[in-house]
Formats: structure tokens, C-alpha cells, sequence
């Protein structure tokens, strides 16, 4: 009887085993199935399209007045008048500054009557050496004592004439660096204004070393065209062209230096200040009816995946594509890639017969 319940017991134990491992077989098999029937990607496509590509190089400087000029005073002194404000168009000889005159008319009031009586003295001396009753000595001492005296009474003219400010250069006050009561001097080389013109302006931008080619012979057209642009009204177009391109490349940056003219229209002669940045698209080259892709379509710099279809799935594709030209957001792709489906949106996880659903464009035309 014990012997009977012993085995009975026995097969129940292995029956529990064997339900055990078959439940836990049947469990990993229904993973590993679905594991190898997981739901395909979803990724975006797009087409290649052809069009014309632009090559650009885009450079920032700073707007700058082709004829900007620092005026400094010319004679020491404290700033009794200050005529022109920033912002005030003044023409040439226009009366900027007036510093303080008093010791400069003193100065010329003793030259000019030292002069005086140099003057008189050599007319009284020439008159007796025609006479004889001079000496030669006497009238070569009165000549070279009115020279000197007339010298001294030009320069203390000319001092005195500085002690007012005149523009150099027809033009805008773009900054007015004193006011009166200021205390100027020569030798401190500080600024009374700064002046420049609104109509003739310029910039700088640095261009990489690698770009040289381009430039060698701009005026013979290889620079087709340029168009600039300001940061602070980006939609307005200005007209821009090069003036100068430097001879020598600068060995700390590796770069040389274009500067261009920009040429303000009626729009643009409202808003355009010295000082401004500036962004010059230079067009290096036009690329004609090529096919192209967005930029997006590229994985790690080189890789494109391409959709490809069967009866069953559709699936992923890996292409490279090595140092593709690419402007405007857009990469060139070769001509037989036309008429594909390339992944520009949910590739970067995907491996080579990655199984995918193509979603539907966001903007279908």
C-alpha cells in the first residue's frame, strides 16, 4: 500500500515538471516569434527632385561709411561750442567746435604787433641802406627780424584760426564723442566727432584660404553674383559688390579679406546705419537640373536609406554616398537614384532589411 502511494506521488512530481517546462518552452517560443515579427518602422520618404543648386559661401562683417573720419582737435583748450549733434548731415567746411579763443587771440595780438614793428623797422632800414646811411649789416638784421616776426604772427594766425572745428568731409555726424565744457588736447588725441557718409558704404568679411580660387579673378566674373543681407531686416535684399580683394592670406586665421560696396536703394537707405552686420551670400557656382534630396536624408555624413518593396514587406536599404555637394538644405545625388524612396525622417536606428511602414507626407502636393 505505502509502495503504491510512493509511486503515485512520484508520477505527480514528474507530471508537475514536465507542465513546467513545457509552459516555460511554450512561453520563449512565443517571444522569440514575437520578436521576429515586430512591427516595422515607421519612417518618412521622399523623392529626388531635380533643380537648379546654388554653391554659396555666406560671410558676416560690420557696414562701415567708406569715407568715415575721426576729427581731433588741432589746439588745446576747453570745448566752448559744440554746433553739430549725432545724426546732423553736415557739408564740407561746416562749423563743427569752437574752442576756447581768448589766450589764442592774445598770442595773436602780440605776433601781429611784433610783426608790426619788424615790418617798420625793415621798411625805416631798407629806405637808409638805398640811401647808404645803413649798413649792410643793419638791413640783413632788420630783414631776417621781419621774416621771423612775420612767421611767428602767420603761426599765431593759424593757431587761432583752429580754435574753430570745420568738417573735413561732407557727410553724417555718426558720433559726437565731447560736449562743451570738455577739455581737448592734440596730444591726448581725443575725438570731437565722428563723421561719415551714409551713401557710400562698405564692409570687410574673411574668407577661408580654401575659397582663393574663387576669388583670384573676380573681376573677370567668377563671382557671378552676391547677394547681402542685414541681420536686423533680413527680408530686404541690398545690392553688393566687390571692390578689392587683399594680395596676401593671413597666416593666423587663414583667411584673406574681400571688401565690398554696398549700394543702398531708396528701401534700404531708411534702415542701413555704419555698424551694422551684415551677411554676404557669395554664389560660387550654379549647378543646373541636378537631382537632389534633402539634407536630411544623411546618417553619420555618408549614409542614405533607400525603401525597398516586395510582395511581402517593404524593407530598409543602406547606399553611401561620399562628400555630396550640398547647399540650401539640399544634398546632389546620382542620376540613377531617380524615381526611388529614400528615409529622411526615423533612419537612424535602422539596420539593413530593417522591415518599414511609410507614413504618409506631411505636405503631399
Amino acid at each position: 500500500m505505502r509502495t503504491s502511494k510512493r509511486r503515485w506521488l512520484q508520477a505527480a512530481v514528474i507530471a508537475v515538471i514536465a507542465a513546467a517546462v513545457s509552459a516555460a518552452w511554450f512561453f520563449n517560443s512565443g517571444k522569440a516569434a514575437a520578436a521576429l515579427e515586430s512591427p516595422p518602422v515607421p519612417v518618412r520618404v521622399e523623392e529626388p527632385v531635380i533643380r537648379n543648386l546654388e554653391e554659396v559661401f555666406t560671410a558676416y562683417g560690420n557696414l562701415e561709411s567708406a569715407n568715415q573720419v575721426t576729427v581731433l582737435p588741432k589746439v588745446a583748450g576747453g570745448v566752448t561750442a559744440m554746433y553739430a549733434d549725432v545724426g546732423d548731415a553736415v557739408t564740407r567746411e561746416s562749423l563743427l567746435a569752437e574752442i576756447d579763443r581768448e589766450a589764442y587771440q592774445l598770442d595773436l595780438d602780440r605776433a601781429q604787433a611784433a610783426y608790426d614793428s619788424a615790418s617798420s623797422t625793415w621798411e625805416r632800414i631798407n629806405r637808409l641802406y638805398q640811401s647808404g646811411s645803413a649798413t649792410r649789416q643793419d638791413w640783413e638784421d632788420a630783414r631776417a627780424a621781419n621774416t621771423a616776426a612775420e612767421a611767428r604772427a602767420a603761426g599765431a594766425r593759424l593757431r587761432f584760426s583752429w580754435t574753430l572745428v570745420h568738417s573735413p568731409v561732407e557727410g553724417v555726424v555718426l558720433v559726437k564723442h565731447v560736449n562743451t565744457g570738455s577739455l581737448v588736447a592734440p596730444e591726448a588725441a581725443t575725438p570731437l566727432y565722428t563723421l561719415g557718409s551714409l551713401e557710400n558704404l562698405n564692409v570687410e568679411v574673411q574668407i577661408p584660404e580654401t575659397y582663393l580660387p574663387y576669388f583670384s579673378n573676380s573681376g573677370d566674373g567668377l563671382i557671378p553674383e552676391i547677394r547681402a543681407y542685414s541681420e536686423s531686416f533680413p527680408g530686404v535684399p541690398l545690392a553688393a559688390q566687390i571692390l578689392s580683394v587683399a594680395p596676401w592670406i593671413n597666416p593666423q586665421t587663414r583667411s584673406f579679406t574681400v571688401t565690398c560696396s554696398i549700394q543702398p536703394d531708396n528701401q534700404s537707405r531708411s534702415f542701413l546705419r555704419p555698424g551694422m552686420l551684415l551677411s554676404l551670400v557669395f554664389i560660387l557656382d550654379v549647378h543646373q537640373e541636378v537631382l537632389t534630396l534633402p539634407e536630411s536624408v544623411l546618417t553619420a555624413g555618408i549614409w542614405v536609406w533607400k525603401v525597398e518593396s516586395s510582395q511581402i514587406k517593404e524593407t530598409a536599404r543602406r547606399l553611401e554616398l561620399k562628400n555630396p555637394l550640398s547647399s540650401a538644405g539640399f544634398i546632389v545625388v546620382p542620376r540613377d537614384w531617380a524615381g526611388g524612396r529614400y528615409i529622411v525622417e526615423g533612419q537612424h536606428f535602422l539596420k539593413n532589411g530593417t522591415a518599414v511602414r511609410v507614413l504618409e507626407s506631411d505636405n503631399p502636393e
